[in-house]
């Protein structure tokens, strides 16, 4: 395999061509796995790992993959994450209150939401309210990582926050701030703003300050979607996101030449073209089973301007089906999406303590197996 082979795989990907097969990750945004699964994955596959997992995102346990994983599994892309912002945890550790302020209890594996630092949901609570400080600390040890990995031939990612929405939303509470954008839109609008200018402008341009000179590919993320249809609808989108969600796709290519994603579950589909026209050029994870996201409509339709980075099997799947079925769907869905290049391998969903370590298995060699082009 030649030195680079792994990033010309992901940049053909990423310019709509085909290499000898589709890249595959594991990992990043909403394609790594529960520290329990990790755990199982090595145990089946007789890999000694080289140390404890890093958990790097505390409310979901999900860990940076061991790199005998990645090996195993041929990987082609891979993360540059930022490190988790403080919080202030309680002695026995099930329950912390984060540097935005947001408290969370430890319940069923993961970190659950309880309480928001904006619960009045007025303009005055919200001016003098202060996000939290993005220190460099949150970059460290980022460039030498990405020196290091792009040295050995690597495709590279870096993802971000949660998005715009959703933080906004944790500040409020979901159905508050749901609320408000039906009841108050020009409060939801300054909450929002002042995500985007005091947040994530100035947390992308901590982390490609460190990574552009590596990275291909920047994942954005905002969940607009359920399995049935949107959280709001597209006017309110089109209103108060769509400008905001433009602003910071500018910024990160202002800052690096990438390919901007877009992280969204759910059913998603009537805001495709607003996607699209807010110069986003690829979607994740491709939730196939929501309302509207059929693989072949997806790829017909959009397939020039976006491409593709998941699609490839729902967790109810991989967590209750036989290791061949699972193989019989994967190809099927790499034979949608591979034809003419623009598919990026993951798993749609993070993989959960729940999923037996042989199903991981089967996904990641199924990918392998099938990705081949002709």
């Amino acid at each position: 395999m030649s030195d680079d082979l792994h990033r010309r795989r992901t940049l053909a990907a990423l310019n709509h061509e085909q290499a000898d097969r589709i890249p595959l990750t594991i990992g990043g945004p909403s394609c790594s796995l529960h520290r329990e699964a990790h755990a199982n994955l090595l145990r089946y596959l007789e890999l000694t790992a080289e140390r404890e997992a890093p958990v790097f995102d505390r409310i979901l346990q999900i860990v940076e993959p061991d790199p005998k994983i990645l090996d195993h599994f041929d990987t082609d892309l891979l993360w540059l994450l930022p490190h988790e912002g403080d919080a202030g945890w309680s002695e026995d550790r099930q329950s912390c209150v984060d540097d935005f302020g947001r408290g969370f209890v430890a319940g069923g594996g993961f970190l659950n939401q309880t309480s928001h630092p904006l619960p009045e949901g007025t303009m005055e609570e919200l001016r003098a309210y202060r996000f939290p400080d993005l220190s460099p600390k949150r970059v460290t040890g980022l460039r030498r990582k990405a020196e290091r990995l792009y040295a050995q031939g690597y495709g590279l990612g870096v993802d971000g926050p949660w998005g715009i929405y959703e933080t906004s939303s944790s500040l409020r509470g979901t159905e508050s701030y749901l609320m408000d954008l039906a009841l108050d839109p020009d409060y939801a609008r300054a909450v929002a703003e002042r995500v985007l200018e005091e947040h994530h402008i100035p947390f992308y341009t901590l982390l490609l300050e460190e990574a552009a000179p590596y990275a291909q590919i920047v994942v954005v993320s905002d969940d607009l979607g359920s399995q049935q249809g949107l959280l709001f609808s597209p006017q309110t989108f089109r209103s108060i996101f769509k400008p905001l969600l433009k602003r910071l796709v500018d910024h990160i290519h202002s800052l690096a030449d990438v390919r901007v994603y877009m992280h969204s579950d759910g059913a998603i589909y009537d805001l495709i073209p607003d996607l699209i026209e807010a110069g986003v050029e690829g979607l994740n994870p491709v939730q196939y089973t929501a309302r509207g996201m059929d693989l072949d409509r997806l790829k017909r339709e959009f397939g020039k301007d976006l491409g593709f980075f998941g699609g490839t099997l729902e967790n109810e799947l991989l967590s209750f089906n036989t290791p061949e079925a699972i193989r019989r769907k994967v190809r099927e869905n790499v034979a949608t999406l591979a034809p003419g290049g623009g598919f990026l391998f993951a798993s749609v969903h993070n993989i959960g303590p729940e999923v037996p370590p042989e199903n991981v298995a089967a996904l990641f060699e199924a990918g392998l197996e099938s990705g081949r082009y002709e």
